[in-house]
């Protein structure tokens, strides 16, 4: 009796998973623990860190590198690189976990049965679908498929299996490897439909559930150069290029590169960078940084209260999330300057001709909604948001027992007047004189990022101040003044640095991580605060191709 290719890889799949898992199970610790700021002495200007002592010739600690899984994101996109299809969106993946902001941080990345499920059904979709196409990709077009030329049918096989093998793991695969695939192709003929078709959809199956797929695995070899190190080898390398500028899987010039073992110097790496960077896929990997710091990935669910906001549904959440991401990728990609993304100019088409010019991406209409509340602006949201998004200064958690909760709107009050009275309490005051003055800047523009100049039938007042910071401490008014502070500052700049080093490495940053991160932002600045001229420096630095050992 024939059996069906989901009764036969069943076991084989839940065994690969399980690998999976173990691997990802494999940590060295917690992540360091960002430094706080605490309400003592807050209106004290405190100095910046203590710059490293960066020897050349000193010993590098480029951190552990953990498995990490694709994120479904990564998942689709590799499936389309990998096979030309889409994955069904009926098909479902549970969200990935951000940490330190993001979604693609190696320990919130685990693997749970529901994940398990979501890639059995979408490997069973994806292959058969494949294999429908199979006309219109197969590499032998002559080849007989009847019953008596099972040879000639397995020699094909066998050419399109290493093929997809090679492509979907990422590196070359070792014979081994390929007998064992080859011998899920062997049990076509006990399986339903044509023994080719049916031999290779059971393979294609088994490739996309494999680990090698799902996980970024990133194993290398021990640097004798550098003990307790090792240098990740040319495939590796390739994987975390392509990731991190494409979210993808490595292309048929970035694996030759690696093939021939052109990834190994600064200017090999820089070279296939800025190539990669100059692609369209580029611009859609990168958006999902921007938008997870900047919390712009938030407008997805963003909902108002009708009775405050009427009128406010889906095409007005769409209109902030295309003027929000066409500002950002003019400063990125059009001005190579991100002191334009914190004070550029902009106009919403919607502003009544007395507003101007808007400036900077803290007076776009998103990120004004997402640090709102559905009823009301939040003074005590939005500056929370600058000082941990923008300023990278945490605020330290707020005493056990202690309810925070936002007023409710009052009619007969602005809402500065309302957070006024609701931080007057002395065991609140400490922390809101760090947030709240910030928040109160942003009070010309309501819930929806709508200018106003009266509430509740009394003036707004956006006076704000800047304290406890490196180089920015200040009284402004509203977010132009507040905008232009914060572009010049080299905290923020180095608040940059940090995110894009959290989000390259899927990891907090560490104490040997600091001469990387100077390094970071020397390029940065030097190249007139290019985006891509940061990311040039992450990939050509010398801890980009190495990891801890695992028993260091």
């Amino acid at each position: 009796m024939q059996r069906t290719v989901r009764s036969t890889l069943r076991p084989l799949l839940a065994g690969a998973l399980a690998l999976g898992a173990t691997l990802i199970a494999c940590e060295e610790g917690p992540p360091p623990g960002e430094q706080v700021v605490v309400p003592e002495d807050v209106r004290r200007l405190p100095a910046p860190p203590a710059r490293p002592v960066c020897d050349p010739e000193a010993a590098l600690d480029p951190g552990a590198a953990l498995p990490r899984r694709l994120t479904r994101l990564e998942y689709r996109n590799s499936v389309r690189d990998l096979l030309g299809l889409d994955v069904d969106p009926s098909i479902h993946f549970p969200p990935e976990e951000q940490s330190l902001g993001f979604d693609n941080n190696a320990r919130s990345l685990q693997l749970t049965p529901l994940h398990a499920e979501g890639y059995l059904a979408a490997a069973e979709d994806l292959a058969a679908r494949y294999i429908e196409r199979i006309d219109s990709w197969m590499p032998c077009p002559e080849l007989d498929r009847g019953v008596d030329a099972q040879a000639e049918q397995r020699d094909c096989a066998a050419r399109i299996v290493g093929e997809l093998a090679r492509n979907a793991w990422r590196r070359p695969i070792t014979e081994a490897e390929q007998s064992r695939l080859m011998a899920l192709y062997d049990m076509g003929p006990e399986l339903e439909g044509p023994a080719f078709e049916a031999g290779l959809t059971v393979v294609v199956e088994a490739l996309l559930q494999s680990p090698n797929f799902l996980f970024r695995v990133e194993v290398g070899q021990p640097d004798p150069a550098r003990p307790g190190m090792h240098r990740l080898d040319d495939h590796e390398v390739a994987s975390r290029l392509s990731y991190l500028i494409w979210r993808s899987t490595p292309d048929t010039q970035l694996q030759a590169a690696a093939d021939a073992g052109a990834l190994r110097t600064a200017e090999q790496l820089e070279a296939q960078a800025r190539r990669m960077m100059a692609d369209p896929r580029a611009r859609e990997a990168w958006w999902t940084f921007f938008a997870q710091w900047l919390h712009l990935d938030e407008l997805d669910g963003l909902v108002r209260d009708p009775s405050y906001h009427p009128g406010f549904g889906e095409a007005q959440r769409r209109y902030m999330h295309d003027s929000a991401r066409a500002f950002v990728e003019h400063a990125v990609w059009d001005a190579h300057d991100l002191r334009r993304l914190f004070d550029g100019p902009f106009r919403h088409p919607d502003d009544p001709p007395h507003v101007g010019e808007r400036r900077g991406i803290l007076a776009q209409p998103a990120l004004l909604a997402v640090t709102s509340t559905p009823v009301m602006t939040n003074p005590v949201y939005r500056g929370v948001f600058v000082r941990e998004q923008i300023l990278c200064a945490p605020l330290a958690p707020p005493p056990p027992g202690l309810a925070v909760v936002a007023p409710d709107p009052d009619p007969n009050l602005t809402t500065r007047e309302q957070f006024a009275q609701h931080s007057d309490d002395p065991t609140c005051a400490g922390c809101h004189v760090l947030t709240d003055p910030i928040g109160f800047g942003f009070e010309h523009f309501d819930a929806v990022g709508n200018w106003r100049v009266q509430q509740n039938g009394h003036a707004v007042d956006a006076a704000g101040e800047l304290v406890s910071t490196w180089d920015a401490d200040g009284a402004f008014y509203g977010l132009d003044e507040l905008s232009a502070m914060l572009a010049t500052s080299a905290q923020v700049h180095d608040c940059v640095a940090t995110q894009l080093f959290r989000y390259a490495y899927g990891r907090g940053e560490g104490e040997g991580d600091a001469c990387t991160r100077v390094r970071l932002v020397e390029r940065y600045v030097d190249a007139g605060y290019d985006f891509e001229a940061m990311v040039v420096a992450l990939v050509t630095d010398p801890s980009f191709g190495l990891r801890r050992g695992v028993d260091e």
